[in-house]
């Protein structure tokens, strides 16, 4: 089972990291949950490893897992649990990340060029002087998207409600402002094989 990395955060959260290499059937014979329809190999292994990660980090908190289901905006949560989780893929890598208590978000990205050519869609000018490096854009790219999973509801503009600012090479503060929200995030950022992975702490 190529699990990267398995970590607790706190006595309330853990996140765990895969590199998938199975097949769709080997995977499939991890799981016992009625599979969605319409996806192709890729998302499927990607819908598959998500569930395994999520199962694991319950188990690592003696919690009863029951299955994931979505709420009206997307956002997924455990059947049965008032525990938080946030997933992210980018095959062939997945994440997964769980705190008992409060939203959390978890993001995994490569450093691709697409990131500087689309930065007009989620750069704004406090974070403009990073717009010629790669690593900080993705930080950037990483550090919205674990803010928007936090958020979990619709309509939040990547560029316009949320700024990243670095502390240091592997903290950021995430900042979500829209309307009367002005909500502060500290999040870890760190490589992870030829990703990079950012989480809420």
């Amino acid at each position: 089972m190529p699990l990267l990395l398995s970590k607790r955060i706190s006595g309330y959260s853990a996140y765990a990291v895969w590199n998938i290499q199975e097949t769709n059937e080997l995977l499939l014979e991890m799981i016992n949950e009625p599979l969605p329809s319409g996806l192709n190999p890729t998302r499927l292994a990607e819908w598959i490893v998500g569930r395994i990660l999520v199962r694991n980090l319950c188990l690592q908190f003696d919690l009863n897992y029951q299955g994931i289901v979505p709420n009206e905006d997307g956002k997924p949560y455990v059947k049965g649990l008032n525990a938080e989780i946030s997933i992210s893929h980018s095959f062939p890598m997945a994440a997964a990340m769980i705190h008992l208590h409060k939203p959390c978000g978890i993001d995994l990205e490569r450093a691709r060029q697409k990131l500087i050519n689309i930065q007009d869609k989620f750069v704004n000018d406090s974070e403009i002087k990073y717009h010629d490096q790669l690593d900080k854009l993705c930080a950037i790219w990483c550090g919205k998207e674990v803010l928007y999973k936090i958020y979990g509801r619709r309509k939040l503009s990547m560029k316009d409600h949320t700024t990243i600012e670095f502390l240091s090479e592997d903290k950021m503060n995430g900042i979500i402002h829209k309307e009367a929200k002005h909500e502060n995030y500290r999040i870890h950022y760190e490589p992870v094989k030829d990703y990079f992975l950012a989480y809420s702490l």
